[in-house]
């Protein structure tokens, strides 16, 4: 269930009618990690969770990929030491008129991995996929660079490829947001004419983000901002068996550390009633950074199952903005007069409970008994895409021979 978004609208930082200052750009978007219950950030990010559709572009020479049944999606090469996720990243352009823009992102210590649409340049140049395991770690900065015209209001609509209704990318284009067509290239090079309502990018990267959460027994978290600026708002979620209860935490000054005590409370109610709740707190954050409401509520909806509905204990915060400058350096010819960009740290915590359940499950694998085997696996199963962190935490951490050799025996298979 949705709260109307449109009644935060009073909250909005920008002018209600955008075209009434020129060329107005925001974005948002997501950087995904995932610490052990030291706080430690690990490695096994690049495994995908929502689905992109087939249209997407991504570093791969070619779109057929071997390693899509695998998580990857359309990276043609294994890749190692990601330890942070950056999702869905998606521009919008507000203009009275229509425009041309030339736009080019950055990316510091990552790899920019899948875009729409169509690019004009790409640094660094696309590996030999017989060239082995690509180090993320060793990638120093990427780039992607389009050439669009803005279009007017109102027009191009007729010419957006088509998505599954309900699919994460169709509320992308919830806002009211101008579209933009890729300028046709001139010779030697080719590509489409296309057209979208935003450019979105994604990569992979093991650069640092500012929060970090050591969690204890009990659900008991020791979140500390180790960056040089203020995170503006937090929200520790707790969901389990159906049921899920969140706390707001209103800022983290640079340098410093607050406790947050999240089980779940018998008085808990179901992730349902919790969302009703959550989703209008968090969006009304999100427009007090400078998002229009309809951005906030596509942001929300676009994430609504892995942010709120998967079980789990996780920290989302509003990433400071110069963090997002320094992460994703973004230049713009020409330059917007008012650029927003909101990026959400998602990071999922994993508690020393957790630890011992992966730990006994990596033991009870190889069991003779066909029951305890089969729910050893299944609660392996459930860690989805976060599996790979999991094992590489118990690898880390455990005492246990046996425990390490299952864990990599199953790391060995992803």
């Amino acid at each position: 269930m949705f709260v109307n978004l449109a009644l935060l609208a009073a909250l909005a930082s920008v002018p209600s009618d955008p075209s009434s200052s020129g060329l107005v750009v925001h974005e948002w978007g997501t950087f995904t990690s995932v610490q052990g219950s030291d706080g430690i950030a690990l490695e096994g990010l690049q495994h995908e969770e929502e689905s992109l559709p087939p249209f997407v572009y991504s570093r791969a020479k070619v779109r057929a990929c071997p390693l899509r049944d695998r998580g990857y999606k359309g990276l043609e090469v294994d890749v190692t030491h990601v330890t942070k996720k950056m999702e869905t990243p998606v521009i919008y352009f507000y203009s009275p008129e229509s425009r041309r823009v030339r736009l080019r992102v950055c990316f510091e210590k990552g790899l920019l991995s899948q875009w729409f649409p169509v690019s004009d340049l790409l640094g660094p140049p696309e590996g030999d996929r017989d060239a082995g395991p690509l180090d993320v770690s060793k990638v120093e900065k990427s780039f992607l660079e389009w050439e669009v015209d803005v279009l007017a209001p109102g027009q191009g609509a007729a010419d957006l490829p088509a998505v599954e209704k309900g699919s994460p990318w169709s509320w992308q284009r919830l806002p009211a947001s101008n579209l933009v067509r890729t300028v046709p290239r001139k010779s030697p090079r080719i590509g489409p004419v296309e057209t979208e309502k935003f450019l979105f990018y994604r990569g992979v990267g093991s650069f640092d983000l500012p929060v970090r959460v050591r969690t204890e027994v009990g659900s008991r978290l020791v979140l500390s901002n180790q960056g040089p600026w203020d995170v503006p708002s937090l929200f520790v979620l707790h969901v389990e068996n159906g049921r899920g209860e969140f706390t707001c935490v209103d800022g983290l000054p640079a340098g410093s550390a607050v406790e947050v005590v999240r089980p779940l409370s018998a008085s808990s109610q179901s992730v349902e009633h919790m969302v009703s709740q959550l989703i209008p707190a968090l969006a009304a954050k999100l427009v007090e950074r400078g998002l229009f409401p309809d951005e906030a509520e596509a942001m929300a909806r676009t994430w609504e199952r892995s942010y709120f509905h998967t079980e789990g204990l996780r920290v989302l915060y509003v990433v400071p903005e110069a963090a997002t400058s320094a992460i994703l350096p973004l230049a713009m010819e020409p330059k917007p007069s008012s650029l927003v960009r909101v990026l959400v740290g998602r990071l999922e915590c994993i508690t020393p409970e957790t630890e011992a359940e992966v730990r006994q499950a990596l033991l009870d694998r190889a069991s003779e008994d066909t029951a305890v085997r089969t729910a050893a696996e299944g609660r392996l199963e459930r860690l989805g895409r976060f599996l790979e962190p999991h094992l590489r935490r118990a690898i880390a951490s455990a005492a246990d021979a046996r425990v390490v050799a299952s864990a990599k025996e199953l790391l060995a298979g992803l």
